[in-house]
């Protein structure tokens, strides 16, 4: 599988391009994202493991709505089934993902707790306990270094673990790609291309600030729809189908642009 190394302008690509995406059409687009966002909410409040199932949901769902991207694309013709495509499609192996996914946050935590140990877990109850962001900032200094550093490793675990996830989904789905596969490759194509990568991330961080001065998180309904499709722009990017023998934009056929 070949995984192109791209230029730090084409971390704004991912995003205008996106943009041209959604603008095919703006209904199905939004909808769709709405109705993805709107299944994970209802299953996070499923007691008790809402959460674990949220997450093995994550990647089924994710490559239904990479399937409307593709469809966008091609200018075919944008359904609900569509949607549905990753239940019918290398469903098992998309849940997979998602069971890894578990295990990586698991497997964060606990690393978490063993470098932190009972420092960071008086430190947690206090988060769960305290109203007063003071007392969290004064529980936090008087935990000392050990905590911090569990934190800091969590964090970069977590983060690894989300640059793994992000591109699996479609690697299985479009690529037929093995889980542990897709991963890898995943992993791989993002540190690859982390400078387009963390210019991309800057600038849907200033999309997310510019818009959360919408009223009633209207900006919500915006940014939801342009992270999918940006997402899915950046992986036509990085990773081209085997057909494709030169480098073609996913929805601009401009070598410019």
């Amino acid at each position: 599988m070949e995984i192109r190394r791209l230029n730090a302008t084409r971390g704004w690509t991912w995003v205008r391009q996106g943009y041209q995406l959604i603008m095919r059409n703006p209904l199905m687009s939004t909808s769709f994202a709405m109705m993805c966002a709107l299944a994970l909410f209802v299953v996070l409040r499923i007691p008790p493991f809402g959460p674990l199932i949220a997450i093995l949901l994550i990647p089924l769902l994710m490559s239904g709505y990479m399937r409307v991207c593709r469809a966008l694309e091609e200018e075919e013709q944008v359904e609900l089934p569509l949607l549905l495509e990753g239940f019918r499609k290398r469903g098992a192996r998309l849940a997979t993902l998602g069971a890894f996914g578990v295990l990586g946050l698991f497997a964060a935590s606990a690393v978490m707790v063993f470098i932190g140990g009972s420092a960071l877990t008086a430190l947690l109850e206090n988060f769960h306990a305290a109203n007063n962001p003071q007392v969290l900032i004064n529980a936090m200094w008087a935990a000392g270094s050990g905590v911090a550093f569990s934190l800091l490793a969590g964090f970069a675990l977590i983060c690894v673990l989300m640059l793994a996830l992000q591109y699996a989904p479609m690697l299985v789905f479009f690529n037929d790609v093995a889980p542990a596969a897709a991963l890898h490759a995943s992993l791989f194509g993002s540190l690859r291309n982390i400078i387009p990568y963390t210019v991309y991330t800057l600038a849907m961080q200033l999309i997310a600030l510019v818009l959360s001065f919408l009223p009633f998180n209207l900006g919500f309904f915006v940014l939801l729809p342009l992270g999918l499709t940006s997402l899915y722009v950046s992986y036509r990017n990085i990773f081209p189908f085997a057909h494709e023998l030169a480098a073609i934009e996913p929805v601009s056929h401009n070598p410019e642009a």
